[in-house]
């Protein structure tokens, strides 16, 4: 089919639609309450999120001027895939490993794993934003909000 149909607005529509399920659950909990954010504040901004990303996915497919697989062969496509299968696989294992070493530690992990692995940048690269990913994670959470994140063994 033309225009990315079948390859992007099938699935955009199926994710625009959990999304929209998890922001419609969400409500259903309190957003904030008197400690700070309550149990329905972040799958409401995860679910909000989820539909104007698939939302951005569907328009892009619809609007794209050319067939879907032009210029992308079977080699191609397959790495697409095998990218994000170890996303998948980095995820699980952070979460995983977090519990032993601590969520800003982990988070430090994935995210250059990320980087270098499924976006193919330097080593360096991967570590430097690494450690600004999980510095601004504690900053925001620990510092700012006082909301203890897993500790690992180093304390943070």
């Amino acid at each position: 089919m033309a225009r990315g149909f079948d390859r992007d607005v099938l699935p955009g529509l199926v994710l625009a639609g959990l999304g929209g399920y998890v922001a419609w659950r969400a409500l259903g909990w309190d957003l904030l309450t008197e400690d700070g954010p309550g149990p329905g504040f972040f799958p409401l901004g995860y679910g909000v999120l989820m539909v104007g990303l698939s939302a951005l996915l569907v328009l892009r497919a619809v609007l794209r001027p050319g067939p879907a697989s032009e210029g992308e062969g079977e080699g191609e496509a397959w790495g697409g895939h095998l990218r994000a299968l170890g996303t998948w696989a980095a995820f699980a294992g952070a979460a995983f490993l977090m519990q032993w070493i601590g969520f800003v530690a982990g988070f430090a992990i994935l995210s250059a794993f990320i980087v270098v692995f499924v976006f193919g940048k330097s080593p360096a690269r991967g570590a430097t934003v690494g450690l600004a990913a999980a510095g601004g994670f504690w900053l925001v959470f620990e510092a700012l909000m006082g909301v203890g994140l897993p500790a690992g063994p180093w304390g943070f």
